[in-house]
């Protein structure tokens, strides 16, 4: 009995001798026959790094990146009005904050299970993806009749995270297949959408929950997010076509060599850059209201704090196509550790605080533009491990962000509740706290570029 053929192609076109020899099959016949249909199948493909498919991918990938991250980016704007607004207002700032918490640490952290299953299953992505927009649409509707934080942390944080993980996974997975070359550059203009919509959205919700309240807020964003994301799906589509030619297709949910020593020190850079990130990203509305009475303000620094991220995320992948990533974590570690030092230190006066979120923001919240450089120097030339070796550093993150946010609440000092010249409100142990993880971040990046160094040279 003939065994099942599979036909594999690659993301860069090959020789047709290259292609013959990927084909697997002991029947020379199918062997003959899959020649045929794989010669027709590359010459079909649209071209990586390059055309009308390509960016459309682009384009629709960072809408979705827009409307699932930029909404966890906004959350801060949530929790400065859970926490003073009825009916959650007598609820605890920890079981508050838990609400975005939840739901960021578990769309990182799923990242990699759900790319695993994908790439097993390539013929249910899709039609997956649809059912979690449902799911993420049904949960955010409901949310709005919730009377209690729990009802919130379930609904908006575990549900909505896990079906917008799922929603969102696939993206990076078809990311390595349409771009090669200009992989740095196409993944930051993806992931500065988290940007745009954490510039956007605040504003616009925070606009809504003054003026029709929070339950009608819930209601009508869960319409937009349907709608906006249902549109970027229709253009959010593999390079290769779902073949079901066989079923010797990729099991591992590791990324290979993502334990070595080589890569680890990556893993390790980016759990230090998140344990600090994460912090400022929740806190930093809270911190601005304590300072000021004006009722647009931590709203704006909110929204300037996510935007800044927009030009970094782009920047860094660009650079990073071009030279080595490790100086990248350099500059971001040592301008973040700076801002958090002397911006955020100092800040007693709002002007302070807009350039702390302008150069925190930035600096910090663009890192990961480099992870497409990052995941291509862990995987090689095998693309299923680039898409794993991503959802490895999302793990990382996901920790990160559940232990930054704990160790940054746990600092805060209620009792130093007051203007001071340095460490105002009581955030002198939460800033110290965030600029030691920045330094360590630098430690990182020279780690890291002695190791690419002697792994060259290996």
């Amino acid at each position: 009995m003939d065994h099942p053929v599979e036909l594999r192609i690659p993301v860069e076109p090959i020789s047709l001798h290259a292609q013959r020899d990927l084909l697997d099959g002991p029947s020379q016949d199918a062997t003959n026959a899959s020649n045929s249909e794989e010669r027709f199948s590359v010459l079909e493909l649209p071209p990586v790094d390059e055309g009308f498919k390509a960016w459309l991918f682009c384009a629709s990938a960072c809408a979705l990146e827009t409307f699932i991250w930029g909404w966890n980016n906004s959350y801060g704007i949530f929790q400065e009005f859970y926490s003073t607004h009825t009916p959650f207002q007598s609820s605890s700032l920890v079981s508050i904050s838990a609400i975005g918490t939840a739901s960021l640490a578990i769309q990182y952290i799923e990242i990699i299970a759900v790319i695993a299953v994908c790439q097993r299953y390539p013929e249910k992505v899709k039609p997956t993806m649809w059912i979690a927009l449902l799911i993420c649409v049904t949960t955010l509707t409901i949310s709005s009749f919730a009377s209690q934080v729990w009802q919130l942390i379930v609904l908006q944080g575990i549900i909505f995270g896990l079906a917008a993980g799922v929603l969102y996974a696939p993206i990076i997975m078809w990311l390595s297949e349409w771009f090669v070359r200009r992989r740095g550059l196409a993944g930051g203009i993806i992931f500065g959408g988290a940007g745009v919509g954490g510039f956007v959205f605040p504003l616009a919700i925070g606009a809504c929950l003054d003026n029709i309240g929070f339950r009608w807020t819930m209601r009508i964003w869960a319409v937009i997010l349907g709608l906006s994301c249902s549109l970027a799906l229709f253009g959010s589509n593999p390079r290769v076509p779902v073949q079901r030619l066989g079923t010797n297709r990729p099991k591992s949910l590791w990324p290979a060599g993502m334990t070595d020593s080589k890569a680890l020190d990556k893993l390790a850079t980016n759990i230090f850059q998140a344990l600090g990130f994460f912090p400022v990203s929740i806190f930093i509305s809270t911190y601005t209201s304590a300072l000021t009475t004006v009722t647009l303000s931590p709203t704006v620094v909110l929204a300037l704090f996510n935007a800044s991220s927009v030009v970094c995320y782009i920047l860094f992948g660009q650079i990073c196509d071009s030279y080595p990533y490790a100086t990248v974590i350099l500059c971001s570690g040592l301008g973040s550790a700076l801002g958090a030092f002397f911006l955020w230190g100092f800040a007693t006066n709002l002007g302070l605080v807009f350039a702390f979120a302008l150069v925190f923001g930035g600096l910090s919240g663009g890192f990961p533009g480099i992870w497409p450089a990052a995941a291509t120097e862990i995987a090689g030339s095998r693309d299923e491990h680039t898409s794993l070796a991503f959802g490895a550093f999302g793990v990382a993150k996901g920790i990160a962000a559940i232990v930054g946010p704990i160790i940054a609440a746990s600092l805060h000092d209620k009792n130093k509740y007051g203007l001071a010249k340095y460490g105002a409100y009581g955030f002198l142990k939460v800033e110290i706290f965030v600029g030691v993880m920045a330094i360590t971040t630098v430690f990182c990046a020279i780690a890291v570029a002695f190791i690419s160094r002697a792994k060259h040279r290996a």
